[in-house]
Parts: structure tokens; sequence; C-alpha cells
């Protein structure tokens, strides 16, 4: 939703960033800033961690069908995304539910990924804004929101699953999307 205000003669077109969409991308911010107060509640962090997650989906299928994208949207997205997982990672690891290699590896991606886009966007490519994330990321994302959900479950006594294997699945899976954005940022800079 665009508004045009006049002033002064001039013509300002303000683009509304309020949009359901950002409004679950700011509630999933909200949520990855809080969730590691419950750390002694792993209830109560599985099911506000089990939200923040689901509201991932929601936000672009409802900015998709509703044609209420914004740059505002797919700025805040992916950042609330990283701030999610890394919150959630952080917490697991104070839990002692998750190694501190995964969690490093996970953050250190992240990070890596978030300094890219700035130094991209410092430099004037801001390309990288508007052709949407890897298809392996997306993955990434996915599988890490997935077992960082299992993992609040086992802590919460929900379910009670050894995840050795899927350990080693999610890390690699991290460090290839992490290498494949590192090849992005490196094209851009070629």
């Amino acid at each position: 939703m665009a508004v045009v205000m006049q002033r002064n003669n001039l013509n300002l077109r303000v683009t509304s960033f309020l949009t359901l969409p950002n409004f679950l991308s700011f509630g999933r911010l909200a949520g990855a800033g809080i969730l590691p107060l419950f750390m002694q509640a792993p209830l109560i962090a599985f099911i506000l961690f089990s939200l923040a997650s689901i509201s991932d989906f929601f936000d672009g299928w409802v900015a998709r069908k509703h044609k209420s994208t914004s740059t505002v949207g797919r700025l805040l997205d992916p950042l609330a995304d990283k701030f999610l997982v890394g919150s959630a990672y952080f917490l697991l690891f104070r839990m002692e539910v998750v190694p501190a290699w995964l969690m490093g590896i996970i953050m250190a991606r992240d990070i890596a990924i978030i300094l890219g886009v700035i130094y991209l966007w410092y430099e004037g490519d801001r390309v990288h804004f508007t052709a949407g994330p890897i298809l392996l990321s997306k993955i990434n994302t996915f599988v890490q929101l997935s077992y960082a959900g299992f993992m609040f479950g086992n802590s919460a006594g929900i379910w009670h699953v050894t995840w050795s294997h899927a350990t080693w699945v999610l890390a690699t899976l991290t460090i290839a999307s992490g290498i494949s954005y590192l090849e992005f940022f490196l094209e851009r800079r070629l």
C-alpha cells in the first residue's frame, strides 16, 4: 500500500511497512529476543519457538497471496529468521542440548551472511535484495528450525529422540549453504 503525501509542492511516496507479513516478521524477531529467557521453562520455549517458526512460513505465503511484499519485508524476514535461529541454538547450547561446535557453525554462517549483505549494500549492490534467497539456504533454514523444534520438544519431555546423525547432517547442510553464499558474494565482487 502506497500513500502519496504532498508537502511544499513536493510529492512524496511513502510505502507502508505495516503489513501482516511484516507484523509476523516483527513478531518472530520479538520471539527471538525473549526466547533465551525461558531456559528453565523448556515447554514454554518449545511453544514460543514453534509459533515463531510457523510464522516464518505464513509471512511469505501471506505476502505472495495478497501481493503485499515490500522492501522492508525482504530485509526483515531473513533477518528475523537469522535472529530466531541464533537465539534458539544459543538457548539449546545453554540448556546443554546441542554442542558448542554446532551452535558456532550456525552462528558463524549467519553472521557471515549478514556481514556480506551489509558489505554489498555499502558497495552499492542492491541486487541481492531482489534476487531472493538461495534454494539451499531455504532448505537449510527449514532443517535448522525443524531440528531446533525437535530438540526443544525433547527438552520439554514431549518426545525422546536421539539425533546424533541429524546433527551431522545439519552441520554439513549449514556449511554447504554458507559456501553457496560465499560463492554468491564472490561472484558479486568479481
